[in-house]
């Protein structure tokens, strides 16, 4: 009931908010962006309350109190809140998990606003510069009361002014790096690659074969990397959930000997070289090492944990993705109308052919999985961490 009441609390949020983005869009885009700013935010809050509400189901994380006391449970939320919700959009937005909502805004946005603003021309919208300056003060007093104070109201509001510098940066990269493609797809160097990869010349007659040779075992390992990544990349979110920051190695690493002499010879480097190589890594450090210790995190509850983690992940897409067809084939053909009724009814419970988010029964399992998965993994790990 828990699970189903945030879950819930995210859709009604989500709904209102997206409508007045939509709204909003009429008078100007900057408007939508700070609407989907807060929508983004109240995403972000109901799921880390979802992960909260299991956390008495947990045995590692519960504590072991049998009537817990309220008010240090509702401050336990608070802070994890505040402590959780910066990371969790760095995050969100670094693995590109806002894809869904943008499109989702977009899709609205073009069958409901006549007057339409060109998303390919951001850095034309009227009063840009003044909207960025607004939100770049506002994040700058709400980070330093939420250092003094620790609320998080302040932590959500920077959040979303961080947000809202997203949905305008992200539109302004894109529309450069567009442009950028089209103008070297469009250089004689491209084209003479592209045509020479697809056929080569007699000097490398072994590239084309070695090519078709080589294609189903790439697709097979970028298709498997891809059904381990999104679950590892979830299990990092549920761990800066529930107080563990993946994002810092030695935060695994103090439990790994083996590791333990590589990390003293990178601290015996010279200053200049190690500020060197955390610059070159900065990218890599920012995404890969979450997801590198969420393996190795999972692995110490042993293969199953992590084989049942991706596997049920799997299924879950699955599910959600055939769920409304199979729902339509045992329903059968019906009137327009009563179908337009009724179809709200299985909209709450599955995934829409139309809809960008997960229905509640994947959504639900899939946060119970990745806590259980998260209190399975913990368990093997020494108890200072």
């Amino acid at each position: 009931p828990a699970l189903a009441f945030w879950f819930f609390a995210q859709r009604l949020c989500y709904g209102l908010l997206m409508d007045l983005a939509v709204k909003l869009g009429e008078r100007s885009l900057l408007f939508s962006f700070a609407a989907l700013s807060v929508l983004i935010v109240t995403q972000l809050a109901g799921t880390i309350f979802m992960f909260q509400s299991l956390r008495p189901s947990l045995p590692m994380l519960a504590g072991g109190a049998s009537t817990p006391d309220t008010r240090a449970l509702r401050q336990q939320w608070i802070t994890s809140l505040a402590i959780a919700l910066l990371p969790f959009f760095a995050y969100y937005v670094g693995w590109g998990l806002m894809e869904g909502l943008r499109r989702s805004f977009l899709t609205e946005y073009i069958f409901s606003v006549w007057e339409k603003e060109d998303f390919r021309h951001v850095l034309k919208l009227k009063g840009l510069w003044i909207a960025l300056a607004v939100a770049w003060a506002v994040r700058w007093f709400s980070k330093r009361r939420a250092t003094a104070t620790g609320h998080a109201s302040w932590t959500a509001l920077a959040t979303v002014c961080e947000a809202y510098w997203v949905f305008v940066g992200v539109a302004a990269i894109a529309q450069a790096i567009k442009a950028g493609q089209e103008w070297w797809h469009e250089r004689a160097v491209y084209v003479a690659v592209g045509d020479w990869w697809e056929s080569p010349t007699a000097l490398f007659k072994t590239l084309a074969p070695t090519k078709r040779a080589l294609a189903p075992v790439w697709d097979f390992v970028t298709t498997a990397a891809g059904a381990v990544a999104l679950p590892l990349i979830w299990l990092a979110i549920t761990a800066i959930v529930y107080g563990i920051d993946l994002r810092k190695a030695q935060r695994i690493d103090a439990a790994d000997a083996p590791l333990e002499r590589a990390v003293a010879r990178f601290k015996a480097m010279h200053f200049t070289l190690r500020m060197l190589a955390d610059k070159a890594s900065a990218g890599w450090t920012s995404k890969g090492v979450p997801v590198v210790n969420s393996l190795r995190l999972v692995l110490r509850a042993g293969l199953p944990a992590l084989l049942t983690l991706c596997v049920c992940w799997q299924l879950l897409a699955f599910l959600d993705s055939w769920s409304w067809r199979w729902m339509q084939q045992l329903v059968g053909p019906k009137d327009p109308a009563w179908q337009q009724v009724e179809g709200q009814i299985y909209a709450a419970f599955l995934n829409t052919p139309l809809s960008f988010r997960p229905s509640l029964f994947t959504d639900v399992l899939r946060v119970a999985l990745l806590a259980a998965t998260f209190d399975r993994a913990i368990a093997r790990l020494p108890r200072s961490v």
